[in-house]
């Protein structure tokens, strides 16, 4: 720590998102899509609101050395689905084109579906696959994972997965589990912004037939949405394979950064790690000017390291409050003491996204020129979000 009287940490904290439950959002990731000779799609837009909304649609190519088009703009009234039909072709001029969709609007929150289905428009198409759209903050993140049941790799049946990621890309693993949880292969895929990508399982895994696997997907950096598809190889039909994924942003698990405030407006802050729903490590600074004399100058003018002396503890017991005792050794200037801090808060239910509590403190033990850390600090405010 350091001795300080105009020092602090401004700390931009990474803002909390939440999706409405089921999938309507404002910004929707449908992970695969195609127009071939045999594949073609329809996409239903349904605006559930009171008002209108204006909706961007966005074309995704595969391959990465095309350039996507502009987006399409449209207005949907409230209560109003738009249908675009064989929408690849018509809205987009491609007859042939492989990728993904992203669907964002401005005034409210939609639902988007992709029908797609065999003969490319044709009379004789037969309807196969509904793929959802995912909202971008229910996304599996970093330190999360997805499951998709129903692999396969047989001589009647294969399935195909697709991926598109987030504002940030992806690293992912996805293992091949069997029926009893055994791990038979895995992969691991390395993916840019919004980039969409697909595999069929035959060419993901070294595994040459397999019949009811599950696809665990670990997420370590970035985010992405995923989808399946079973595919019958008499009929060429497929059926959907759905990822789960929940309202939100998934496992409280993740490192979160956070800044604390007093009522002068000074901040400092740093990060902590979520393991498996314990706060596993805390990195952060503390200051607290608002601890002032009778002229108004602040009597603890030091920045202190926080969270050093906290062991690993559940983050449901920080609703009520974790006191725990920080002793700071003797250093140059510096005579040291004891800071008893306590640590309140609670983690957004809807999205695990972000938290929000105090932090009080008592210092005891100090001397010299640190004799003004001694005594209760007026409680400051804490407030987090999680960065990966």
């Amino acid at each position: 720590m350091h001795r300080s009287t105009i020092t602090f940490v401004i700390l931009a904290l990474f803002a909390a998102s939440s999706a409405l439950a089921i999938s309507p959002g404002d910004d929707l990731l449908i992970a695969g899509a195609a127009r071939t000779n045999r594949w073609s799609a329809d996409l239903y837009i349904n605006n559930p609101g009171a008002t209108g909304v204006t909706v961007e649609v966005w074309w995704l190519n595969r391959d990465s050395s095309i350039t996507n088009p502009a987006p399409e703009s449209y207005s949907v009234g409230a209560e109003e689905t738009l249908i675009l039909d064989d929408v690849i072709l018509n809205e987009f001029g491609l007859n042939r084109a492989e990728g993904a969709f992203r669907v964002t609007t401005t005034g409210g929150e939609v639902t988007a579906n992709l029908i797609v289905f065999t003969g490319a428009g044709g009379d004789s198409g037969t309807y196969g696959s509904g793929f959802e759209g995912i909202p971008a903050s229910s996304a599996t993140s970093a330190g999360e994972s997805t499951t998709l049941a129903g692999m396969v790799l047989t001589d009647d049946f294969y399935t195909n997965l697709f991926a598109l990621t987030g504002a940030n890309g992806v690293t992912m693993d996805i293992d091949l589990l069997d029926p009893n949880g055994n791990l038979l292969d895995t992969e691991q895929v390395v993916l840019s912004a919004y980039a969409p990508w697909f595999s069929s399982v035959e060419n993901l895994w070294d595994v040459a037939s397999f019949e009811n696997g599950t696809a665990l997907v670990r997420v370590s950096a970035g985010s992405m949405v995923m989808l399946g598809s079973k595919v019958d190889r008499l009929s060429k039909d497929p059926t959907t394979v759905e990822q789960a994924f929940g309202a939100g942003g998934g496992s409280v698990d993740g490192i979160f950064q956070f800044a604390i405030y007093d009522d002068l407006g000074f901040a400092t802050g740093g990060n902590l790690e979520i393991v498996d729903a314990v706060v596993d490590v805390i990195n952060g600074t503390f200051v607290n000017y608002d601890k002032v004399d009778g002229g108004g100058v602040p009597e603890c003018p030091v920045i202190f390291q926080w969270g050093l002396d906290l062991t690993p503890t559940a983050v449901e017991d920080f609703a009520s409050g974790v006191e725990y005792a920080e002793v700071y050794p003797p250093g140059d200037d510096f005579d040291g003491g004891t800071i008893t801090y306590t640590i309140t808060f609670t983690v957004n239910d809807s999205d695990n996204l972000g938290f929000s509590g105090t932090v009080d403190a008592v210092g005891s033990e100090f001397s010299g020129l640190d004799t003004g850390c001694n005594g209760t600090f007026p409680q400051m405010e804490l407030y987090g979000g999680k960065s990966k």
